[in-house]
């Protein structure tokens, strides 16, 4: 009686076409070999089950074939009916040595590589080393093999697989070919499992084929295990419910009614079924990841994709669709960033129902996200306290997501209002959702504008992130056309033309300030501190005191002689305006820290209080 070989070792690919998902990957191969460029040292890295071992295989199959042929689909096939195929095909080659870098990581063996290396063939043109896991070798082996790759026998070719390329020594990888291969997508995964099913005359619902391949995370070999499993559990045909009750899957249904019980706020519903799916025994991460998935499903449905759904049943769909229309797409990603930070948690969480049922009542009674726009009416819901009246609230809609990030986040808009003793424009302060990409460094203006206060609400596990910064607005220079001659007048004429030349003449103090009223003896002092000798210095050369000479006599309508010193003064403009900025930006931080629905949104969420960033308003996403 022979004895029975496993699905993932039965169907584990022989040909350069049996391979899925890695089509980049085997076209290169191929064409090596096709113009004879092989070169001496290759490294395949992925994850587990994407058939980094199976290429190497195929690809020492195929340099050492007698008879390697190109197939009318383009492919390179091998004979499998030469010795060096069959030899291969069974482990057995002498010429191909398939060694496991896990147990055989110490120097000894790789000098053992080393020595052998040097001997040719016992026939064919090639000898090909195949190390897996190459990544846990030690540093001493690593060091062993640099001079063997670096200048390796002519017939001598190396090919390294591991999970983990980040381990291997920079110097190692500089001397390799490196290949990164992809996870296998769900569509792929399913294709080649109905090819299997079919050559094993097995039956399968179309549900059930689409839950394995999921349940599979982009491996192939997974996949196949999977199915094996199933078929073992079920025989044939296999259900939908066979796959849930064989590797523990939760049912969909189930999912979509925690679902439903949260975006209906009816945490009582959600929590019921939550208790139930715990007592049967289900691993409550493999919960949370379902309702993750499906609010992933759901955002990508309320933007508009087609076939967001094309996995669920027709009954799941229709369900689900008539649940969106109850959340807005910001409150649903808000669940979705709840549940993506909350998974880790209820995995390595002593009683991981308490933290679910925590998540499920803090999603499912969250009120709407809001948007104030301005004073003038009550609130109408939302996240709003007892004093947030005198604004007006309706709902945010779409409106809400900050623009020009890798990763949109929902955000709460709310008018403030500076105090009263600081002449500023009105302050907006956003709270944000953590994840929220930087975007580049802030262009500082001296144009007035209104400011902006940025907040950002994170988790306390979660790395701080950056909101777009530009620095506050200043105060705007009088116009030129005031019939009073002062000092800012001037300087805003002359900046007309001479924008450089105004900048040092900021950070002076003029004798006639703030109008002028009369001129000492004809003489237009201009003083600077100690420290300042340089702006001195560039007033004081000919040509740019000529220019002031001529601008000033033009503004002032006289004529005048310029002085130009160095001592302690008053506050100069540029002082002064620093002093204005730093007041303005004191008190909109202040006001966002305080402001009740920031508060609020903290309070709900059990978030921190990021940092705090001024944003100039029109600039800003």
């Amino acid at each position: 009686m022979s004895s029975y070989v496993v699905l993932a070792r039965k169907w584990r690919p022989g040909q350069f076409a049996d391979i899925v998902g890695q089509t980049s990957v085997v076209r290169t191969l191929m064409n090596t070999i096709r113009a004879k460029r092989i070169h001496h040292a290759y490294l395949l890295t992925g994850s587990r089950g994407i058939g980094k071992t199976s290429i190497a295989r195929i690809f020492a199959k195929a340099i050492r074939c007698e008879a390697t042929a190109t197939q009318a689909d383009g492919y390179l096939f091998s004979c499998d009916q030469c010795s060096s195929c069959k030899e291969i095909g069974l482990s057995t080659s002498v010429d191909v040595i398939e060694i496991d870098g896990a147990s055989n990581n110490g120097v000894d063996a790789i000098r053992e590589i080393r020595e052998n290396a040097k001997f040719l063939p016992s026939f064919g043109s090639k000898k090909i080393y195949i190390i897996d896991e190459v990544h846990m070798l030690t540093t001493a082996a690593f060091n062993a093999l640099l001079k063997t790759l670096e200048e390796p026998p002519d017939h001598v070719i190396f090919v390294f697989a591991t999970t983990e390329a980040h381990k291997i020594p920079a110097t190692i990888l500089s001397r390799l070919q490196r290949f990164d291969l992809r996870k296998v997508t769900i569509a792929q995964i399913q294709t080649r499992l109905k090819q299997v099913l079919d050559a094993e005359k097995v039956e399968i619902e179309a549900g059930a084929l689409s839950l394995i391949a999921r349940a599979a995370e982009g491996g192939m070999r997974d996949a196949l295990s999977i199915l094996d499993q199933v078929i073992g559990f079920s025989g044939t045909p296999v259900t939908v419910e066979a796959v849930h009750e064989s590797i523990g899957l939760i049912g969909t249904q189930v999912l979509v009614n925690i679902l439903a019980g949260i975006f209906k706020r009816d945490p009582i519903a959600a929590l019921s079924l939550v208790q139930s799916a715990y007592d049967q025994g289900q691993d409550l991460k493999i919960v949370a990841k379902g309702i993750l998935e499906l609010l992933h499903s759901c955002l990508l449905a309320k933007v508009g994709v087609e076939n967001a759904w094309l996995e669920y049943s027709e009954e799941n769909r229709i369900e689900l669709s008539g649940l969106l229309h109850l959340r807005e797409i910001e409150e649903i990603e808000l669940f979705f960033q709840a549940f993506h930070h909350g998974l880790e948690t209820i995995a390595r969480a002593p009683q991981p129902k308490l933290n679910l049922d925590v998540l499920i009542i803090k999603c499912a009674t969250a009120d709407a996200l809001i948007q104030i726009d301005s004073p003038g009416a009550a609130p109408a819901g939302g996240l709003t306290s007892g004093n947030l009246s005198g604004v007006n609230v309706r709902p945010q809609g779409n409106r809400g997501f900050v623009a020009d990030t890798a990763k949109a986040a929902p955000v709460v808009t709310q008018t403030l209002s500076i105090p009263p003793s600081i002449e500023a424009p009105v302050v907006t302060t956003t709270a944000i959702a953590p994840d929220v990409v930087s975007t580049p460094e802030p262009i500082i203006s001296a144009a007035p504008a209104p400011l902006m206060a940025t907040l950002e609400v994170i988790q306390p596990t979660t790395t701080v992130a950056t909101v777009p910064v530009v620095s506050t607005a200043l105060s705007a220079l009088p116009s030129t056309s005031s019939t009073a001659k002062t000092w800012e007048g001037l300087l805003a004429f002359i900046r007309q033309t001479r924008p450089l030349l105004t900048s040092v003449l900021e950070n002076g103090v003029c004798s006639q300030w703030p109008e002028f009223t009369h001129l000492e003896d004809d003489f237009l002092l201009i003083a600077f501190k100690p420290s300042d000798s340089y702006y001195r210095e560039q007033l004081q050369s000919k040509a740019t005191s000529d220019q002031l000479v001529k601008m000033g006599s033009e503004y002032l309508g006289r004529k005048f002689r310029l002085r130009v010193e160095n001592r302690e003064i008053g506050e100069s403009m540029a002082e002064k305006r620093e002093r204005e900025h730093q007041q303005l930006e004191s008190a909109a931080r202040h006001a966002a820290e305080t402001h009740p629905l920031v508060t609020e949104a903290l309070s709900l969420f059990g978030g921190e209080l990021g940092p705090i960033e001024l944003v100039k308003e029109g600039l800003a996403p």
